[in-house]
């Protein structure tokens, strides 16, 4: 271990028992030079270079204080940046307290497979009097008897019920077979009602008044004793056995339990008296997750009886998780019971209790067997402290709401990161997308679509719903798993109002300010997904709720599908204009048209008013045509000038057959100007076209002599490439057409073109042109630099070339690997190149870094599979004449060896070091 790697241990070790009232001298940079007897700048060097791989945070007090930062993160809370200039600026990311939970929030299922059950109780609990009846139904072992003992502790910590109210349950299949005796006792008797009653008793009724009536197994209870039961229900009164006149009082909440079929087994009049019927699902129903759960929670119990730690592996755990108890609850806590005692029996003066295969009861291990799949999975030991928690060993034991809330927080953290190192959100932008499908998958994956039901069905097709109106009316296509994914999100999200602190309510408000600027189009997206939303399902989102869309909606990157010229109709009258659109909307199959329709005296500025809403809320940027009737109409245009961000053609005169000739050329993708000139010539009309006045959007034009095909692939290659908050659009063109008309066309008025990028320059003076091969291959970067370097900082310029390289190469991978996720080993061979820059303190060319990307891939895969190449020209020369470059090759792999668990061995570091060697295409010796 080299000292650099020594100090980070050392850091490690000592931050575990940091103070941040009495920090300890042992952080230090001169302690830490005393301790490993080196010079203190030697070590000042090393913590240094720590501090900028973000491994170590430096508190700049006096003296210099230095902490391990994953130690840090993992006893105190996360922090987003890691230098500090005092302890009391690092108090200030401490996360808010939690708001405390109720007992139903902490059960297991509360926001899952019990989530309705437990609105029905608090419902059933609230309602004015003595609350409402209710029933639990569900098989044996599922937690009745504990639901109906939970109902009562709420009601007594609600101040609902008073701190001695009394809980009575009774079970009423011990008398089944007495339906007299089980009456007596339910509802007391008098002084010889019958023979041994030698004194007048109260029954269960009056014991339970002013607290809760527990009748378990109720459906034993025979018809005469329903029929008693449904007067108390019905007027609050009753008559012990033996009782012919007058009635008694009691302030009772009942509660009943049964596991059968309840319109088989009940009066129908007992049952119309109960109005809350509480289906508590069986083990299985409750999927995996929660099935895991409670195997933890009965594990962690024995660790506390037995005071010692449990050790059980992972396999054991997927054998216990899919096994079927017939018995539920009860069963599974009886086995595991059983399989740690069998353990600690064995071996009574072990430190740990260890769970071996043999210590499964064989149904178990013979139900393994059929759950045996083909994919190769780790086995790793799982460690059960007795003072572990739930969340210890399941983080996803938290309740989805809170699963929500801390994505919220991890986003706002990022954002903050970015804002206290003044970089723009996109430095963070992967690491934001990759929290967002880490709690989508949580939310759909790990809980069962049944346990959801009727609720989740009916915000999937109102989701589906939007998302189809927004795909017909802002030519936009969403990936294939929005709906879903949208919909478990608001499913689970739904009325939950989040608490925040001062602080992060202005980090929301700032992180909203900068969506408005650099996500325009999710944002816009989102609002009216938003406002669809709550029309649709009463619901009301709060800000963070849209930023959550907003950059779900960018990870999944939102294609834009023929964005169209867009249409309107204005004219005076009741529904002249809304009758035309309706006849050529109709007639084209399509809604190509909006109406306006305008009373006579309406002023140019309320018509303006009217067109500015409609730009704000639909993008125009490729340009919009008013068909006008007549008058002040055709005089609006001096009103748009400074507004509009793309061209707006008025056309005076409108009529259903220039409406219907517009809109087939709308179909065909034409330019607006072109347009304009055939509607021109065909309806020999008055028209006027606006070019916006203030500056010009930049936009990059991407052609191909071959035709559009490959023009459009090079579009998209730049469009993933280039940063969103830079606001440079990409629009691919034809090379005949650009070759013709030079500067004289459209897209030159409009916007502000930086450069050509195609497969062959159509010579447009003063227009800077760049071949796709130079790009890639680094030739171009002189150009490039002149072009981009005006407009942005260096930073965001090697951002895009770097963008430009990996997604170049991102093809070649996926048809060269067949095992691994191409999108993720890319991201992590784009790490290894970075730390091998680092080290070798150069920035390798384009052309080599593309080459890496797929050799690393490849070797990758290689590994993986346990074949490596094994052999390499005069191995033993290379091994002793480069031993620096293999160290610093080794070093910065290291970070995929750590992730996909392999190592590599020398004869592959030989044909990396031959491609960091071999001549570039730019000449340049390394």
């Amino acid at each position: 271990m080299n000292l650099k790697a020594k100090l980070l241990a050392f850091l490690d070790q000592e931050t575990e028992s940091f103070d941040m009232n009495k920090p300890s001298d042992r952080l230090t940079a001169s302690v830490m030079s005393d301790y490993f007897s080196v010079k203190r700048n030697t070590v000042s060097h090393y913590i240094n270079q720590l501090v900028e791989e973000e491994k170590v945070i430096k508190v700049n007090t006096r003296p210099v204080y230095f902490l391990s930062r994953a130690s840090f993160e993992r006893k105190f809370f996360p922090l987003p940046i890691h230098h500090f200039h005092s302890f009391q600026e690092m108090l200030e990311f401490k996360p808010e307290t939690k708001d405390e939970q109720d007992i139903f929030d902490r059960l297991i299922g509360a926001e899952g497979s019990l989530k309705r059950a437990i609105e029905q109780i608090k419902t059933s609990i609230y309602y004015p009097g003595s609350g409402l009846p209710l029933i639990l139904v569900g098989p044996t072992g599922v937690g009745k008897s504990f639901t109906a003992g939970l109902i009562h502790r709420y009601c007594v910590e609600k101040g609902i019920l008073a701190k001695d109210a009394p809980f009575i349950s009774f079970n009423c299949a011990q008398y089944a077979n007495n339906p007299e005796l089980m009456s007596s006792h339910l509802f007391g008797y008098v002084k010889g009602a019958f023979t041994g009653a030698e004194r007048t008793k109260d029954g269960m009724l009056a014991a339970a008044d002013g607290g809760i009536l527990f009748l378990d197994e109720v459906h034993r209870l025979n018809a005469e004793g329903q029929e008693k039961l449904f007067t108390f229900l019905d007027q609050g009164v009753f008559r012990r056995m033996g009782e012919s006149e007058g009635n008694h009082q009691a302030n009772v909440r009942l509660i009943f339990a049964t596991t059968e079929n309840l319109e088989e087994n009940f009066l129908p009049t007992f049952l119309r008296r109960i109005p809350i019927r509480i289906v508590i699902p069986s083990l299985d129903e409750r999927g995996k997750q929660e099935k895991r759960q409670f195997i933890y929670l009965f594990l962690l119990n024995e660790a506390r009886k037995l005071r010692k730690p449990i050790r059980i592996t992972s396999r054991i755990l997927d054998a216990l998780t899919n096994y079927h108890y017939s018995g539920n609850m009860g069963d599974l806590k009886n086995t595991i019971q059983y399989i740690a005692a069998s353990s600690f029996a064995k071996n009574r003066e072990a430190e740990e209790v260890q769970i071996m295969l043999q210590h499964l009861p064989d149904p178990i291990l013979e139900e393994a067997l059929h759950h045996t799949d083909h994919k190769v999975r780790q086995n790793h030991d799982i460690l059960i402290k007795p003072d572990s928690t739930l969340e210890q060993l399941y983080e996803t034991s938290l309740t989805q709401v809170q699963l929500i809330k801390k994505t919220f927080e991890q986003i706002l953290c990022l954002y903050e990161e970015c804002h206290a190192k003044k970089l723009p959100v996109t430095f963070n932008e992967q690491k934001i997308f990759q929290e967002i499908l880490i709690l989508l998958d949580q939310l759909i994956f790990t809980n069962r679509k049944e346990d959801a039901g009727v609720r989740l069905e009916l915000t999937t097709i109102s989701v589906q719903e939007i998302i189809q109106y927004l795909e017909n009316n802002y030519q936009v296509k969403f990936n294939g798993n929005s709906i879903y994914a949208i919909a478990h999100f608001l499913y689970y999200k739904g009325h939950s109002v989040m608490r925040w602190s001062e602080k992060q309510e202005a980090a929301i408000n700032k992180l909203a300010h900068y969506m408005d600027r650099f996500y325009k189009v999710e944002q816009q997206l989102a609002k009216h997904f938003v406002h669809l939303l709550e029309s649709k399902l009463e619901v009301k989102l709060e800000q963070m709720d849209e930023i959550f869309l907003s950059f779900y909606l960018r990870s999944v990157a939102i294609e834009q599908t023929n964005q169209q010229v867009k249409a309107l109709i204005l004219a005076h009258g009741y529904a002249t204009a809304s009758s035309i659109a309706n006849v050529v909307n109709r007639m084209l199959k399509k809604n190509v048209f909006e109406a306006f329709d305008m009373p006579i005296d309406i002023s140019v500025q309320e018509i303006a008013a009217k067109v500015f809403n409609y730009i704000d809320h639909h993008d125009v940027s490729k340009g919009l045509v008013l068909l006008v009737d007549m008058g002040s109409l055709k005089d609006i245009y001096s009103q748009f000038k400074n507004y509009v961000n793309g061209p707006i053609a008025i056309i005076n005169n409108v009529s259903t057959q220039m409406a219907l000739f517009l809109g087939s050329m709308l179909e065909k993708d034409l330019f607006l100007e072109e347009m304009i000139e055939k509607l021109r010539q065909a309806n020999q009309t008055e028209y006027n076209i606006i070019y916006p006045e203030k500056e010009k959007e930049k936009v990059i034009v991407t052609t191909c002599l071959t035709g559009m095909g490959t023009a459009i692939q090079i579009q998209k290659l730049l469009e993933d490439s280039i940063p969103k908050d830079l606001s440079i659009q990409v629009s691919a063109y034809d090379y005949h057409r650009l070759k013709e008309l030079g500067t004289s066309e459209a897209i030159f008025q409009r916007f502000d073109v930086l450069t050509i990028v195609g497969t062959a320059n159509p010579g447009i003076e003063d227009v800077p042109y760049l071949s796709i091969e130079d790009i890639i291959s680094g030739k171009g970067e002189a150009t490039m630099r002149k072009i981009f370097l005006p407009i942005m900082e260096e930073g965001r310029f090697k951002e895009i070339n770097d963008n430009l390289v990996r997604n170049f190469s991102l093809q070649r991978v996926i048809e060269s690997i067949t095992i691994l996720d191409s999108e993720k080993i890319l991201s992590h061979v784009e790490e290894f190149i970075h730390r091998l820059e680092i080290r070798l303190n150069q920035r390798l060319p384009n052309d080599k870094k593309v080459a890496l990307y797929v050799h690393v891939s490849c070797l990758v895969e290689r590994l993986i599979r346990q074949a490596p190449i094994e052999n390499y020209n005069n191995l033993e020369e290379f091994e002793q004449c480069q031993k620096e470059m293999i160290k610093m090759i080794k070093e910065a792999f290291s970070v995929i060896e750590n992730i996909y668990n392999v190592k590599i061995n020398t004869a592959e570091i030989g044909y990396i070091y031959d491609y960091l060697v071999a001549k570039s295409s730019l000449h340049e010796d390394f």
